[in-house]
């Protein structure tokens, strides 16, 4: 009898024991998986500003419009680093990041905001686009990162329905908000040096209307559908461009024109 009981107890206390582990293990795992999913959600915050971080003081004399706000901390971010050259916003994305520039070199490519070694790097303007003489074309890359960052969300306007949806974006810089409005999406790919091809990449600028229409003309007929919005010359234009891998070295191209 007391043999029983003792073998009893033992089953009871080892069941517990047992309990207590898989409840040890099941609190850690889920600790864990918290964490990396915080990690994976905020690592952004550790490689580039939050707009809403950025502390700006008011006049006294008047209440800033919320543009005047975002234009006194685009001064701000540009006080931190004058590679900086404005933010990119677009609607139901995870698109809204700062936007540099360095000329003659792709220093963000691997980079963050604060300079700092970043494999996603940071959206900047082509390395061959002249900010300060404002190219009529100004090229940002970024990459299509797996996690969603960066210029991963293009992607989303390979959906007609989506761009129905969400035609303009903006971008703020230093002195004013700008509105733009897409008036192209295509796909493309960065050929050969000697491949007498159209590449939309060499767009930067236009001397005269010919030269500015071959281009609209060519991003128009590589368009995954038709849009009827389009660009005159002398139009100022946005080009977002990141990788797409339904090709060697594909491209993903989204091309806007400013209307504000």
């Amino acid at each position: 009898m007391e043999n029983y009981i003792s073998r009893a107890l033992y089953k009871k206390k080892r069941k517990k024991r047992k309990i207590m582990l898989i409840s040890s293990i099941s609190f850690l795992i889920i600790l864990i998986g918290v964490l990396i999913g915080w990690i994976y959600f905020q690592k952004d915050s550790f490689h580039h500003p939050k707009l809403e971080d950025e502390k700006i003081v008011e006049p006294k004399n008047r209440v800033l419009t919320n543009d005047e706000k975002q234009i006194e901390k685009m001064k701000k971010l540009y006080e931190k680093n004058s590679d900086f050259v404005g933010w990119i916003t677009i609607a139901d994305t995870k698109i809204n990041y700062p936007v540099m520039y360095t000329k003659g070199e792709d220093y963000y490519l691997y980079r963050d905001f604060y300079k700092k070694k970043y494999n996603p790097g940071t959206l900047f303007i082509d390395k061959h686009n002249n900010v300060a003489l404002r190219d009529i074309n100004l090229i940002i890359h970024g990459h299509n990162m797996d996690d969603g960052s960066m210029f991963h969300d293009l992607e989303k306007y390979k959906q007609k329905d989506f761009y129905l949806k969400h035609k303009t974006f903006t971008f703020y810089t230093t002195s004013e908000k700008q509105i733009y409005e897409i008036i192209s999406v295509f796909k493309s790919k960065v050929y050969n040096v000697g491949d007498k091809v159209f590449k939309y990449y060499k767009f930067y600028d236009a001397k005269n209307t010919k030269e500015y229409n071959y281009y609209i003309s060519n991003i128009k007929k590589l368009a995954l559908y038709h849009i009827d919005t389009t660009a005159e010359y002398p139009e100022e234009l946005l080009t977002l461009s990141t990788c797409e891998y339904s090709q060697t070295d594909g491209r993903l191209v989204i091309v806007a024109k400013k209307i504000n």
